[in-house]
């Protein structure tokens, strides 16, 4: 059954971070030019554009977002977050910097939480993410990091619990009333992606993930720094997010940092022949995930993972069958340089292209999402801009669901 939860923050969260009328510090507007460009922040205050909508690539399936001048993080890890600016070309210490009023954590592997724990207790932010994920970041050693001024005196985790322990996909739809000024935001636990059935519908198209020999050549290694992430608990506990903006066009976006087998419920965490629908049948597990998903109100834009764990046996097919529930008018592959190496970006698009060829009906050429598929490192740091009076993100035409066609 599903059950609905509703989450208030505190002063901290209402407070926004940054004034419209005093001066930014030098750290904050730096930071906040670099992720989001000069051309959107006031260079006295530091706050970026109060009209617009704006998502910046930080490595991984990492983004800070902009929401008509209200900064937050989804997820918080960097790959190889270095001393100085590398590959990745920023630092931990920048994410501090940019004065984000809270962070949402998709899942608690290493790949998507690591220095939330860290940077939540030394901002004094909230931190949203599942019971499980949010009970590995309250283990984060305050004290030793007190010692040694890696965070001040009287710092404590507030991680939030989005669902709580132990629920199954899709059984609790979570209203989270934290940017209630500005956007209204809807949760639920998603299937973390894993090793599945072989697909037997369609011809799967094979993917590359190989590592090009020339990297370390390209961008020679620095000196690792990160606050790491446990994640013996929550890490693969997986939650799905969806953001309407309050406004106009009820502009809309979702993001999900692993994309799992909405057929059988195939996960990291209950792979074959366990499955979730295998091991759970009078629930329908599969079923639940794909109707939240379905549930949600006509999207703009989903950022997305494109790599799903079980590639070898399915290829792209859970993205794309993903996309074919949510209909979002554009879809910003996400979750690279971890799991789907660095290098092996574009051979996941020649995929996917593909593979889309192979699943009609999953999704018509008319239903197919306007993609804006991105490669690392080029694409780091460079603001994607949106408009939510844009007459494109006008709502209520035909139900996006009506022509969707099943897929199991």
């Amino acid at each position: 059954m599903t059950r609905i939860f509703s989450f208030v923050t505190v002063a901290a969260a209402l407070a926004f971070g940054v004034s419209a009328k005093s001066p930014a510090t030098k750290d904050i507007l730096r930071a906040r030019n670099l992720v989001f460009g000069a051309e959107n922040v006031d260079q006295e205050s530091g706050r970026v554009d109060k009209d617009k909508v704006i998502f910046s690539w930080l490595t991984n399936a990492t983004f800070a977002v902009s929401i008509k001048g209200h900064v937050i993080l989804l997820d918080t890890f960097a790959h190889r977050a270095e001393m100085v600016p590398g590959r990745t070309p920023f630092v931990v210490e920048d994410l501090v910097s940019l004065a984000p009023e809270m962070a949402f954590l998709g899942h608690g592997h290493g790949d998507h939480a690591d220095n939330a724990a860290w940077l939540g207790s030394k901002l004094g932010i909230p931190i949203f993410a599942s019971a499980e994920t949010c009970a590995d970041l309250k283990t984060l050693d305050i004290p030793n990091l007190i010692a040694s001024s890696a965070l001040p005196s009287g710092a404590t985790v507030d991680c939030r619990d989005v669902t709580s322990f132990g629920s199954h996909p899709g059984a609790e739809i979570v209203k989270i009333d934290a940017l209630e000024s500005v956007a209204s935001i809807t949760a639920f636990r998603h299937f973390h992606s894993g090793t599945s059935y072989p697909e037997t519908k369609f011809p799967i198209t094979p993917v590359k993930n190989v590592a090009d020999p020339r990297d370390p050549d390209m961008y020679p290694p620095g000196v690792p720094h990160s606050y790491k992430t446990a994640g013996k608990v929550g890490g693969p506990i997986s939650i799905y997010y969806h953001f309407v903006v309050k406004g106009e066009r009820s502009f809309t976006f979702a993001w999900h940092n692993t994309t799992g087998d909405l057929n059988h419920g195939c996960t990291i965490d209950h792979g074959v022949p366990g499955c979730w629908d295998d091991m759970f049948p009078a629930e329908h597990v599969s079923t639940n995930v794909r109707n939240a998903i379905a549930s949600l109100s006509e999207t703009d834009v989903e950022l997305g993972s494109f790599v799903s764990l079980g590639f070898a046996t399915t290829g792209m097919r859970d993205p794309i069958q993903n996309s074919a529930v949510l209909k979002a008018k554009i879809w910003i592959p996400i979750h690279q340089t971890n799991a789907a190496l660095p290098t092996s970006s574009l051979y996941f698009k020649l995929a996917y292209l593909k593979q889309l060829e192979q699943m009609v009906p999953a999704l018509t050429p008319a239903q197919r999402p306007e993609y804006r598929w991105m490669v690392d490192p080029d694409d780091y740091l460079k603001p994607m801009v949106y408009d939510p009076k844009d007459e494109r993100w006008a709502k209520g035409g035909p139900d996006k669901h009506d022509d969707h066609q099943d897929d199991d």
